[in-house]
């Protein structure tokens, strides 16, 4: 993993133990129905089912999403065994995380980060 990739995981970790995530799917969607979330991350490697439930509701409420990395690096980032979607809430944090995930996706475009803004 490269060391941009860390920042983006030290900065959720930082957003966790500072009150502003949500992690977990029923918390995630959740946090998205209550529109309390500002962006929504989910692993590689979540259910098509699960994605596209979060996905859809991300498009209705207009609130960006990004697909990244497995559940078990997103877990350990929040102090969990794994988690599958964490959702910022909290538009600061939400955009630093989402500037150093375009710092990562323009130097590797290799390692599988997707980020997509509502249309």
């Amino acid at each position: 993993m490269c060391d941009r990739l860390k920042k983006v995981y030290n900065l959720i970790g930082l957003a966790y133990r500072a009150g502003k995530v949500s992690a977990g799917t029923m918390a995630a969607k959740t946090s998205l129905l209550r529109r309390r979330a500002c962006l929504l991350i989910m692993s590689q490697d979540i259910s098509i089912n699960t994605k596209d439930t979060l996905v859809s509701t991300c498009e209705k409420q207009r609130i960006p999403w990004v697909l990244m990395g497995d559940k078990y690096v997103l877990g350990t980032s929040v102090g969990k065994a794994y988690r599958v979607a964490v959702t910022v809430n909290e538009s600061g944090m939400a955009r630093a995380i989402v500037d150093a995930l375009q710092v990562v996706g323009e130097e590797e475009k290799s390692m599988g980060v997707v980020v997509e803004w509502p249309k």
